[in-house]
Formats: structure tokens, sequence, C-alpha cells
């Protein structure tokens, strides 16, 4: 009689059993003892009498509770961000089975979370975004078989709140603030490129056309590295390919919230605050000032909604009465 086995790995979860000659294996991702074992036993009665039994999806609770274990094993310096967006959703239903939960009661919390005055839109998007994205690890893990968030809308809000963004002087006390890692900052203030893309970038990203170079931010894989999923080429300026030069092949060789808290070091040694994303809309913003149409700021920045490049619509010079001036009806 063949015998169902659970294995670990740190936290992951293996199903192991023999089939005819064969030995097979299963992840079942970060999961719960008690979960494993049920799904260990409904293997076993499956393979002694052909009867398939399907256990029922865990609660939210024991599924992202050892999520966060993962997360925080992954992303050392956000794990209690992470806690901080999810502790709505788990208060109100982190008994109920995941399989269990209509959409219909997912929608009332949100409505709820978007009436409640001190919310903002954007930081409900977040909560619900946050929680698309672990439960759907927990399909690719093949611990669930479903999204309770699928088909939940992320509200992104009003964007009516000025976007925060460097001068040039205070670029210039940020480089001074850290000598060594003035050239990184120089570099993303001059290309816009997001924290995640950084961290994966190399010089042989770069490709050369006639007089111009570009850094293509894409991967090797099917994965493109862009967080709308699009390949884009950012063209480099003189700074940054001053600063590109003084970098390593792997322009940063540390995890991702590293850089976030070496930028969060260096910004208040400079006395300018803000975090790593404002050199991102610093980018982009000095763009805008520059007279660059939205749409190529759109296709540089790499955002997948235009509605996010019209944050720096304002900025634009004289604001379209020279365009409108053209005219005489």
């Amino acid at each position: 009689m063949a015998t169902v086995t659970i294995e670990w790995r740190g936290k992951a979860a293996y199903l192991s059993w023999a089939d005819g000659s064969q030995r097979r294996r299963k992840s079942l991702g970060p999961i719960t003892k008690d979960l494993a074992e049920k799904v260990r036993s409904a293997k076993q009665i499956e393979l002694e009498h052909g009867v398939q039994i399907l256990p029922r999806l865990p609660t939210v609770r024991q599924f992202l509770e050892p999520y966060c274990d993962w997360y925080d094993a992954s992303h050392p310096t956000t794990g209690k961000k992470l806690r901080s967006e999810i502790r709505s959703f788990v208060s109100r239903f982190g008994s109920r089975h995941i399989d269990k939960i209509p959409a219909f009661e997912i929608e009332q919390w949100k409505a709820e979370r978007l009436t409640d005055e001190e919310l903002s839109p954007e930081t409900v998007g977040k909560e619900i975004r946050r929680l698309k994205t672990a439960f759907g690890l927990g399909v690719q893990w093949k611990t669930l078989d479903m999204n309770p968030m699928d088909g939940v809308k992320a509200p992104r809000g009003v964007r009516d709140v000025a976007v925060e963004f460097y001068t040039a002087d205070a670029l210039v006390a940020l480089y001074e603030a850290n000598p060594l890692r003035a050239d990184l900052w120089r570099f993303l203030a001059n290309t816009g490129l997001r924290r995640g893309e950084v961290v994966k970038a190399t010089k042989a990203d770069v490709v050369q056309y006639a007089a111009e170079s570009r850094i293509r931010v894409e991967s090797k894989d099917a994965k493109v590295r862009t967080k709308s999923g699009r390949m884009r080429e950012v063209p480099l300026n003189g700074p940054a390919l001053e600063a590109l030069s003084r970098l390593p092949d792997k322009l940063v060789r540390v995890h991702a919230d590293t850089v976030s808290d070496w930028f969060s070091k260096d910004s208040s040694e400079a006395g300018i605050g803000g975090t790593l994303h404002r050199l991102r809309h610093t980018f982009c913003a000095h763009l805008a000032m520059a007279g660059v149409p939205l749409r190529r700021i759109q296709l540089l920045a790499g955002h997948a909604d235009y509605a996010t490049t019209e944050m720096y619509a304002h900025l634009c010079p004289t604001g379209g009465l020279s365009e409108v001036m053209k005219i005489s009806l």
C-alpha cells in the first residue's frame, strides 16, 4: 500500500507518494501543518480507495499567516507594512474559508473602507492589490485553486495632490550627502527606473543606436521587468552615462528593500526627505517642465495608465496658454 508523506523545506510543504514504480512529489507551498495533514490524509484515501476527496481550502488566516512569514524572509524590511495593509481584511474574514467568501461580501468590505473618512482611495487600492498578489501566489503555488480577489477592482482615487519631486539643488545635496552612492541616485534621477527594475539591470542591458545609448528595461525570459509588463528603452543622457560608467556591471547587488533603506538614510542626511520613488517623480516632473509631451513621458516611464502620467500635466510650460493663443474662433 502506497504511503503519502509530507516533506518540509523551511515553511514550504511537499506531498510525496509512490505511483507504481515512480515517486511523485507535489509542492503545497507555504502552508500550516494542520492543513498539510488534511491534504496528506485526503491523498492517502484517494490512493487506497480510488476516491478523490477535495479538502476545503484554508481559512484566510491559515493562508495569510504563513504567507506573511514567507514574505518576511523575502522582503526583510517591509513585512510590517504588509501586515498593516491586510489587517482589516484578516479582521473581517480571517476565520472564513477562502472558497466560502462570496464576492459581494468582499465588495461590501471594500465599500466600507472607501467610505472611511480617514482612508484615501489610494490606500484601499493598495490593500486590494496586496491581497490579490498574496492569493495569486497561493494559486501559483497550488496551495489554493482560486483567488477570492479576482474581479475586485482596486480604486486609484483622484490624483488631486501635487506630485512631489526634487529640485536640481536638492539633488546636489543628495549626491553630496553620500558620494559612495551618488552615482546610483544620479542614474535613477536621469532614467526614472523603478526600484525593482534597477536591481535587475546590468550594463549588458544598454544598447547603442548610432550616437545614442539607451537602457533596455526587460529580462531574458518571458517576464518583462517593467511593472506594466511591457519592454521599454530609456535614452541615457550625459549624467546618466557618466554615473553608469562608475557603477558595477550589475548595477545593484543588494535586495531592493536595502536600496530603499540606503536612500532614506542619504535623503535624511541631505535634509531633503522623501522616499526612493521620489527620484522617479523627479524624472517625470523635469521632463514635463522641459516641454516633453505627456504621451512621450508615459512611454519613457512605462506607465500602463495614462492617468498616472497626467499627474505631471500642471508642470508643462505655460499650462497650454501658448497653444490656445494660436486659435481665434
